[in-house]
C-alpha cells in the first residue's frame, strides 16, 4: 500500500507520493491522502504554496496503480468508471510539481495541473494512453495545449511520446530542466520566494491568470483593475511600498 507524506515548513506544504516498488503509482490509500493533503493546504492559512514530489527519485508519478484497478474492473465492457488521481484544481494557492524520473500515465496531468513544473534532465515524461489503448483523460488533453500549443501537443499526445526534461523545457512543457540531484532544491528554492510574498496578492495573481484566460479581453483588462485596486488599499501594499522606498 502507498502512502503520501505531508509536512509543512516556513509556510510551505511538502507532499510526496511513496509507492516506490511501482514507480509511486497512486493506489486508493493515495488517492485518499492526496484528498486531505489538499484540503489541509486549503485550510491551513499558514500554508502558502506547495510541492508534490515523488518519493525516491526514480519517479514522480506513474499514474493509478494498475493492479488495483483490474482488481476493481475498471477495464473492459461494463466496467466501473476509473478513479482519477485527484489534482489541485480549484486551489489558488500555488502549486510546484519537482519531477524525478517518470512523469507519465495519471501522473503526467497531475504534473501539468501543477502551476510550476522543475524537471531533472534525465526525467520521462508524458502521455501514456494510445500505448495502452485508451484516451489519456484527465484533461491532459486541455491543459496541454495551453501549454506548449496545439501542435507539439498533438505530437505528445497522438504519439503518446515521452521527453526528457531539457526537451520539455525547450518546449515550454516544463518550466526549467536541472540537474537531477538539484529539483528538490529547486523547487523549494522557487517555493520559498513565494511564501515571502503577500498571500493575498499571490492568490489573486494566480486566480487572474486562470479565470481570465477564459475571458473576454476587455472584461478581464477591467476585472485585473478592480483586483489591482483592491490590492492598493490592503496594508499588504502598504508595507510593500514602505519597505520599497526605505530600500532606495
Amino acid at each position: 500500500m502507498g502512502q503520501v507524506h505531508f509536512s509543512v515548513e516556513e509556510h510551505i506544504a511538502v507532499v510526496v507520493l511513496d509507492n516506490q516498488k511501482k514507480h509511486n503509482a497512486v493506489d486508493a490509500n493515495m488517492r485518499e491522502g492526496l484528498t486531505q493533503a489538499y484540503e489541509r493546504i486549503v485550510n491551513d492559512d499558514g500554508i502558502r504554496v506547495a510541492i508534490i514530489t515523488g518519493a525516491g527519485g526514480k519517479a514522480f508519478c506513474s499514474g493509478g496503480d494498475i493492479d488495483a484497478y483490474k482488481e476493481a474492473g475498471v477495464f473492459g465492457e461494463g466496467a466501473a468508471d476509473l478513479p482519477p488521481i485527484p489534482r489541485p484544481k480549484g486551489i489558488w494557492k500555488p502549486f510546484i510539481a519537482a519531477i524525478n524520473g517518470y512523469a507519465v500515465g495519471g501522473g503526467f496531468p497531475l504534473a501539468l495541473s501543477c502551476d510550476l513544473r522543475v524537471a531533472g534532465k534525465s526525467a520521462v515524461i508524458g502521455s501514456s494512453g494510445l500505448k495502452r489503448g485508451a484516451v489519456q483523460g484527465a484533461q491532459q488533453s486541455q491543459l496541454l495545449p495551453r501549454l506548449i500549443g496545439i501542435s507539439k501537443a498533438l505530437e505528445i499526445l497522438l504519439l503518446s511520446k515521452y521527453v526528457g526534461g531539457e526537451e520539455a523545457a525547450a518546449m515550454g512543457m516544463v518550466q526549467i530542466a536541472v540537474d537531477d540531484s538539484k529539483v528538490m532544491e529547486q523547487a523549494m528554492e522557487w517555493a520559498k520566494i513565494i511564501a515571502g510574498y503577500s498571500p493575498w496578492a499571490v492568490q489573486r495573481t494566480k486566480q487572474l491568470v486562470y479565470e481570465g484566460f477564459n475571458m473576454n479581453l476587455e472584461e478581464a483588462y477591467q476585472w485585473e483593475t478592480d483586483v489591482t485596486q483592491e490590492g492598493y488599499k490592503r496594508n499588504d501594499a502598504a508595507q510593500g511600498f514602505d519597505k520599497f522606498l526605505k530600500d532606495k
